[in-house]
């Protein structure tokens, strides 16, 4: 493995906050070779005791195919218990894929830059973010109090409520019938409760109206699907920059000066969001064409036109097959990593639940019946028998 040992391959910079992990030149042909490295690199982060962003080195790196899957195993594991993030830099063209691949498979970010510059001014971009959400975490992001909704004699919701912090992603589970999608409705404003409030941003209100819930940064998708099957991708994603426009209507129709002006803004915003989805290709085909997954993609994109601050899902990976869901979910993760969206999400696979959400609710026949991290709710036996039926 070079002349090098593992000790000298991982350097803390104290100062930056950044612990460096040089995988140049290095070979890893087996799982052993893989568990030596991480096993130290664990026991000197864990003695730090500390968390760190990582910068990872990777030129010159081969890791053989009967490794990779424990290289990206304890990889994933190592950053969940220590990074802030992951930045890396310098990998071959194959060993690119490979962690794209693996990426999409585990659901953690791939983050890969050309070279060291980049991959340092990311870590600053990360460090900056969080430095925000840090000054600004003392004020109420998303609060729901004591949240009671019924239509006519059936109850929707009774008493719920939770708190969302900003940065983070929130998921909202339970069966079928739990009161999830309603809850969705409430906070942007589509329903009104009965009883209870919303406070968002500081703002504490019984009803949130739907117009003014765009114009604080709130957006949402739908669990049926719902864009404007003749229009193109494009176009349907402008659709999204609606509230963005301050034109009139005489300019637009002109579309001369300002309009214009305006207009190319808005598409080169959309263009950037198609990119950032990975639709290119399909950029001018009408939304009714594509097959499922791809206008659950389209839906997505539409909503971050919107530059939304809160980012309400549900189910946007329902009737997905497990390639498109591992998509969906690194683009869910991006969106919270790159833009620091908070997001919070409806979601019937567990697996997905629990391995992008910061923060869970579970709600059962419209009650709150448990909320803490994806660990604490797997473990909570409540929330066993309300899945399982388990008496």
């Amino acid at each position: 493995m070079g002349e090098r040992t593992i000790q000298d391959r991982i350097i803390l910079h104290d100062d930056l906050g950044t612990a460096e992990f040089d995988f140049s030149d290095m070979a890893f042909t087996n799982p052993a070779e893989v568990d030596a490295f991480y096993d130290e690199t664990d026991r000197r982060l864990a003695a730090a005791d500390q968390r760190w962003y990582f910068l990872v080195l990777y030129s010159g790196c081969v890791i053989a195919p009967t490794a990779w899957e424990r290289f990206a195993a304890r990889g994933k594991q190592t950053n969940i218990a220590f990074s802030l993030g992951t930045v890396r830099v310098g990998a071959t063209a194959q060993t690119r894929e490979a962690i794209r691949e693996h990426a999409g498979r585990a659901m953690f970010r791939a983050n890969i830059f050309e070279t060291r510059d980049q991959a340092l001014f990311a870590i600053g971009e990360m460090r900056k973010r969080k430095e925000t959400l840090g000054a600004l975490s003392s004020e109420t992001f998303l609060r729901v109090e004591n949240i009671h909704l019924s239509f006519g004699g059936v109850r929707s919701l009774a008493g719920v409520g939770f708190e969302v912090n900003r940065g983070e992603i929130s998921s909202i589970i339970g069966p079928n019938g739990a009161g999830k999608s309603s809850m969705l409705n409430v906070i942007n404003g589509v329903y009104h409760p009965q009883v209870g409030t919303v406070t968002f941003m500081g703002k504490t209100r019984q009803h949130m109206r739907p117009h003014a819930a765009a114009n604080q940064g709130i957006a949402r998708t739908f669990q049926n699907i719902a864009l404007f099957k003749g229009m193109t991708v494009l176009d349907n994603m402008m659709t999204g920059r609606n509230l963005k426009m301050k034109t009139n209507f005489l300019q637009q129709a002109l579309y001369w000066g300002p309009a214009q002006r305006e207009e190319l803004e808005h598409r080169r915003k959309v263009e950037e969001i198609i990119d950032f989805l990975e639709i290119n290709s399909i950029r001018k085909t009408p939304v009714g064409r594509l097959p499922y997954g791809l206008q659950k993609r389209v839906e997505l994109g539409r909503a971050l036109a919107a530059e939304p601050i809160l980012l309400l899902l549900d189910e946007p990976m329902a009737g997905m097959n497990a390639e498109e869901k591992g998509d969906m979910a690194r683009f869910v993760l991006d969106v919270n990593d790159e833009w620091g969206t908070t997001i919070v999400l409806i979601e019937h696979d567990m697996g997905v639940v629990m391995d992008i959400s910061n923060h869970v609710v579970v709600l059962d026949h419209g009650e709150k019946i448990a909320e803490g991290t994806p660990d604490e709710v797997r473990a909570d036996p409540v929330v066993i028998r309300a899945y399982l039926g388990e008496g």
